[in-house]
């Protein structure tokens, strides 16, 4: 991609293509797909088509009800394991469940069905709703997201690349293996990864690099504190021609038009079990995902009107589904990245379930829909990110330890054009440029945001997962202020 001289990835969390972006093309077509001559409608959400099964009844998928618009959906975090601790719930159960629960790892092969979404979801989410809202997809109700992928180009075909949760696909994006990691390690997400990094590759090739956040995520007492990136893969803080600093930082360099060539872009973290959340602007269910609306039209906004925008291209993924419905069934036959098999056997050979990956730039043509080639053996998983963003800055996979993964995946270059094509719509639909942000949402007594300032995320989402009651999340706060270092201590 020689006509590109500036990336800027931002990477969301745990949201399936169906949940946010099933209902794109209902009532149109894409205008050009890629490759040519692959299916020229998109994969997405047909009314009365898909539906989950649950004590001998069938519920269909559908919008999320107008009178519940204004809700975090779904209300609970739904399970993002592969595989729960004690039962079978999580990922796996998704895929190969139907009403009834599976009792072990599926052997490599087995047909995923796609059913167990709602028996998954339900067991832990009774309440007013009795689950239903694991079924229910964004339609009207994210405006931004929905008009960026279908002003620019968006995949139905891109897959998280592990069926799993957080860090072990972070971590395929960024070092294309989990080390055969089949899970986090702990709830609190408290893990590193030794390994070089897509940072330490860019670094060494000449490319400059930076990764802006909000959030610290965590400070234990032998380590300065760090965003979650940083310290979760250490080994990118030796890497060369690079800066890490706030959103404040990244913003200023956007009005600057001092980009580096590549910026990675951590959202603020939202976290919640039972009952009560953080607010974030990663789409982290169970929070609000206008906030996650409002700064991705910020970051948008601000990179369209950049000095550097000419030339740059935004990508925005997901990292995993986290629990929420989809109807494409992820394929077998991945590549192992490095040998490594799981607790119970799992060889990594199968792809996570299906992620919403968008291509903005004046380069991406206008209300196109991308997969991999036909002759590829792979589909788009979060390996493909990395191999593209390596071969764009020149790096020689051969010098470099990324695995197999990376060696065998598909890469969309062929996706851009080698000129602008695209200036922010397309005739039919709000150009992206005149766009509004979304409204600040109503405070929501169950977000507790204010009772975390000062605290690193990492013991956030510990005191979240231990107290269930208003008061007893008070009192960790107060147990965590009382001797900082001890409760961090206590973390991963």
């Amino acid at each position: 991609m020689p006509q590109v001289k500036t990336i800027v990835h931002l990477m969301l969390e745990n949201r399936s293509l169906d949940n946010v972006l099933g209902w794109l093309y209902e009532k149109r077509a894409p205008s050009r797909v890629f490759p040519d001559k692959s299916p020229s409608a998109y994969d997405g959400l047909i009314a009365g088509k898909f539906s989950q099964p649950l004590d001998g009844q069938s519920y269909p998928i559908v919008p999320i009800p107008d009178e519940y618009a204004k809700y975090a959906i779904p209300i609970h975090d739904p399970y993002e394991e592969m595989y729960g601790a004690v039962f079978w719930n999580g990922v796996m159960n998704q895929v190969f469940g139907d009403q009834n629960i599976i009792t072990g790892m599926p052997s490599s092969g087995t047909t995923p069905t796609m059913k167990g979404f709602y028996q998954d979801y339900h067991s832990v989410a009774e309440g007013e709703w009795h689950g239903k809202d694991i079924l229910w997809t964004y339609k009207g109700t994210l405006p931004i997201m929905n008009l960026l992928a279908g002003a620019y180009s968006v995949s139905d075909a891109w897959f998280s690349s592990v069926p799993t949760q957080t860090n072990p696909n972070r971590a395929y994006s960024l070092i294309g293996t989990s080390q055969g990691r089949e899970n986090n390690l702990s709830y609190s997400a408290v893990e590193t990864y030794v390994a070089d990094t897509i940072f330490n590759a860019i670094g060494k090739a000449g490319r400059t690099w930076g990764l802006y956040y909000t959030d610290l995520w965590h400070a234990p007492k032998d380590k300065p504190k760090q965003c979650f990136t940083q310290y979760t893969f250490p080994n990118l803080t030796n890497a060369p021609n690079g800066e890490i600093g706030t959103h404040t930082d990244f913003f200023q360099r956007v009005q600057d038009g001092t980009l580096p060539n590549f910026t990675y872009l951590e959202p603020k973290w939202g976290y919640g079990i039972e009952g009560y959340y953080t607010q974030g602007t990663d789409y982290h269910p169970p929070t609000l995902v206008s906030p996650g609306e409002a700064f991705l039209f910020q970051v948008f906004l601000s990179l369209a009107k950049c000095k550097q925008w000419d030339e740059m291209l935004f990508i925005v993924t997901f990292d995993e589904h986290g629990g929420t419905y989809d109807h494409v069934k992820p394929s077998w036959g991945a590549k192992n990245p490095d040998g490594i098999k799981g607790s119970y056997g799992f060889n990594f050979d199968l792809f996570g379930v299906r992620v919403p990956t968008i291509l903005i730039s004046p380069f991406a043509y206008p209300a196109s829909v991308f997969r991999a080639k036909a002759e590829s053996a792979y589909p788009f998983d979060h390996t493909s990110c990395l191999k593209t963003l390596l071969g764009w800055a020149g790096v020689d996979l051969a010098q470099w330890n990324f695995g197999l993964r990376v060696q065998n995946a598909p890469t969309f270059e062929y996706v851009l054009a080698d000129h602008h094509v695209n200036w922010g719509g397309f005739p039919g639909t709000e150009n992206a440029l005149a766009a509004e942000a979304p409204p600040e949402p109503e405070h929501d007594p169950n977000d507790v945001s204010a009772l975390f300032v000062g605290i690193p995320f990492a013991s956030v989402r510990a005191i979240l997962h231990d107290n269930k009651t208003l008061e007893d999340i008070q009192s960790a706060i107060a147990e965590y202020h009382r001797d900082p270092e001890k409760f961090e201590a206590t973390l991963g």
